[in-house]
């Protein structure tokens, strides 16, 4: 009942944000819907050429980064069955109704494949730290240099809540007597907890290994940072397709906190909430609200693409086709 009751606010959600984002773009009117098609019908091949190369870089990039903490675990995979999970991953999170579904698809193809579980799982999960906490910092960064525009009530409680969460994950993960603390009261109030903790003990025990590994924390760092910079250079260029409005150096600035925004959980998919995300964030640096919404449609529909390009890899390298009701059960538990 919870579960149902959670999806359909988040049904919710997402159709208002989509009417929102509709609404901001003008496309509720004749006129907005004119502006909207003549950048479409105007649109500049080249660049979109341009941008679904990035696309590629932008996965290789992230492909690079996870086979590279692999590799400080003595784990060799080559870097095209990283790159082809990595892309699986995505195809999964299209299509299953919680966003952890691609993820969760990569660990258990690379568990299946390495035969270490518990390193897959701590490998995907600092893959994926790494990266909302560089993303983090750009964004509070970006919002205090640049706090008259980004002075909204809103968007400081979701940083607030973000730096709390993310920080309170760190301090259970690194300071085991939280960890203890909190595995003492769950698994004495409710004894189901038990396995759950014995699990997650061997996680968090390979994390630490991750961790005590400064070299391999760096690259990782590096890695999130060098693909922030290119998903910047990503939406300049997408934008370029339809106009050349925007420029990079406001690009710079609105893209981590557009990215923020469309990593807050309020959506099916994200879908509604990245599109809310363009249109805001870009119409608060005076950028036409059809160009917002020509852009995030446009890397909207890239990622589609690429996320069927997954389910194509899946389809020709991977022969298990009880993956998905494997997933869902996982998911469910």
């Amino acid at each position: 009942m919870k579960k149902n009751i959670k999806f359909f606010v988040r049904i919710f959600f997402t159709l208002i944000l989509i009417i929102f984002a509709l609404y901001k773009a003008g496309l509720l009117s004749e006129t907005g819907r004119d502006k909207f098609i003549n950048l479409v019908v105007n649109i500049k091949w080249g660049y979109v050429v341009l941008s679904f190369l990035l696309m590629f870089v932008l996965n290789l990039v992230s492909s690079v980064k996870w086979n590279a903490l692999l590799k400080s675990k003595k784990i060799q995979v080559q870097i095209w069955r990283i790159y082809a999970y990595y892309n699986i991953g995505k195809f999964f999170s299209l299509i299953l109704p919680t966003s952890m579904g691609g993820d969760i698809v990569r660990i258990y193809k690379l568990g299946k494949f390495s035969g270490k579980k518990h390193t897959a799982t701590a490998s995907v999960i600092i893959e994926r730290f790494t990266g909302l906490l560089v993303l983090l910092l750009m964004t509070i960064i970006a919002v205090i240099l640049n706090i008259r525009i980004f002075n909204e009530l809103w968007l400081t409680i979701a940083l607030i809540i973000a730096s709390f969460v993310l920080t309170f994950l760190i301090w259970i993960i690194t300071d085991v007597r939280i960890y203890n603390f909190f595995n003492r009261i769950f698994t004495s109030k409710i004894k189901v907890f038990e396995k759950l903790f014995i699990k997650l003990s061997k996680i968090r025990n390979t994390i630490i290994d991750f961790k005590a590994d400064k070299k391999a924390m760096i690259w990782a760092f590096i890695y999130s940072i060098i693909f922030q910079i290119l998903a910047i250079l990503n939406v300049w260029i997408s934008a370029k397709a339809f106009s050349n409005e925007l420029d990079l150096i406001t690009c710079i600035v609105a893209v981590p906190v557009i990215m923020f925004i469309t990593n807050i959980p309020f959506s099916i998919g994200g879908i509604g909430l990245m599109e809310f995300g363009y249109v805001y964030t870009l119409s608060l640096f005076g950028i036409s609200p059809s160009l917002a919404i020509s852009t995030a449609l446009l890397i909207r529909a890239k990622g589609i693409i690429d996320a069927l390009f997954g389910g194509l890899l899946y389809a020709f390298f991977d022969k298990d086709k009880y993956l998905v009701k494997d997933i869902t059960n996982v998911e469910q538990k």
